[in-house]
């Protein structure tokens, strides 16, 4: 099997952009660009699969099986097109993720982008109240550019030392083939089973300024409300479980003074 196998469909491009949101952190960007092709019309062009995805296969609702794959989407804008990147996973040993970011790059050259940008999180030890959104870019050129378009985001004062994965080396190598990029980074909490939603909605604010695209972000508010009312049952529950707990060991006159 090759390294990659690539599915792609003849489609013609105006002006493209390519906007990479994968599973990360808090998987904000991919919740952002699989909102986006919820959201706006689209069309399938690429399937990329590949031996350095996890030797795994997806079983459906019908019992079928699927191969990780990261797909590639039309959207077609006013005066361009967005190449909108998501997917299932993403290479995790470095050579992959390196070669898988390189592939990317080149996608986009062939297509005639002249500018990536990628969405990825910040991770912090809790959940930020006020997710704030920050900017890093490939060159100097593009990082002034998109501080006049990006009010909500700050790119002088970068809360990272590293940008890991394809997030970061898909903009790196961009740089090395003259292509633009920026990356949008928000505030989210570092925990392996956190959705980021409500940091989610920060990115799409930057992303929908930028293209000014007519999105309605009311569907976002309606999964948030309900991700916060199942954290507050979950926390109801955890706290009754820990009440009991803490009462069994004073029962027990037990000289435990916490619990961990």
């Amino acid at each position: 099997m090759d390294k990659f196998i690539i599915k792609k469909k003849k489609f013609k491009v105006n002006n493209p952009v390519l906007i990479e949101g994968l599973p990360g952190i808090g998987n904000v960007g991919k919740i952002v660009v699989d909102f986006l092709i919820d959201q706006l019309k689209h069309e399938l062009v690429y399937e990329i699969y590949s031996k350095s995805f996890p030797h795994s296969v997806f079983v459906t609702e019908d019992n079928i099986i699927e191969l990780p794959k990261v797909d590639i989407y039309k959207v077609s804008i006013k005066n361009r097109d967005l190449l909108l990147l998501s997917g299932d996973i993403q290479p995790v040993d470095e050579e992959s993720s390196y070669e898988f970011s390189n592939l990317i790059v080149d996608i986009a050259k062939e297509n005639g982008c002249k500018e990536i940008i990628t969405l990825g999180g910040i991770g912090l030890n809790s959940e930020p109240n006020s997710p704030k959104v920050y900017g890093v870019a490939n060159n100097s050129k593009s990082k002034e550019k998109y501080k006049k378009i990006c009010g909500n985001v700050n790119f002088d004062k970068v809360k990272a030392e590293a940008i890991i994965g394809a997030t970061g080396l898909i903009l790196g190598i961009a740089e090395l083939k003259k292509i633009s990029g920026i990356g949008l980074l928000v505030e989210t909490f570092a925990h392996q089973f956190h959705i980021g939603l409500k940091e989610s909605k920060e990115l799409l604010k930057s992303i929908k300024n930028i293209f000014n695209l007519d999105i309605e972000l009311s569907d976002l508010d309606k999964e948030i409300k309900q991700e916060e009312r199942n954290k507050a049952k979950n926390l109801k529950k955890q706290s009754k479980v820990l009440s009991k707990t803490v009462k069994r060991i004073h029962a027990k006159g037990s000289d435990t003074s916490y619990i961990g």
